[in-house]
């Protein structure tokens, strides 16, 4: 083999990977997140919407370039964020809640079952403090989104 085809080929075959990791990143994003896409339509450049009965905003963040991290989200605005992390390949997903009260600011991973996934007394207390907006936002999220 010739020298320039040696070179040839030690670019092509880089070229050629990383398009076919480019076109596996696309239909991945594409195929998880279409359904919410339509839940959500893109407004100024982003997929949100304000829901003006309920007093929430709905949000879609695809995953950055080359990255299979996006989340769809639903906030009241004042209080309390429920993010929702799909996975791309299977119909399960990860939730958490941003909540900020009387007490501080909290972030934490829930389950189904609104409780704390870390099982931290402090945790589940402020999710029992909070229990009907989060699950007001998790009943909403619900309707909008499945």
């Amino acid at each position: 083999m010739s020298k320039g085809k040696k070179i040839l080929l030690t670019l092509a075959v880089p070229a050629a990977l990383f398009l076919a990791y480019n076109l596996f990143w696309a239909a991945s994003v594409w195929y998880t997140y279409k359904d919410y896409w339509t839940a959500v339509p893109k407004q100024h450049g982003r997929h949100y919407a304000f829901d003006e009965q309920n007093q929430v905003t709905y949000n879609v963040k695809t995953p950055n370039y080359l990255s299979f991290t996006g989340n769809l989200g639903i906030t009241d605005g004042n209080k309390a964020v429920l993010l929702i992390w799909p996975s791309l390949y299977n119909r399960s997903f990860t939730y958490g809640i941003s909540i900020q009260d009387e007490t501080g600011a909290y972030e934490i991973y829930i389950n189904e079952d609104l409780e704390a996934v870390t099982g931290y007394e402090e945790e589940q207390e402020v999710i029992q403090r909070n229990h009907a907006e989060i699950e007001r936002l998790v009943q909403l999220a619900q309707e909008k989104f499945f």
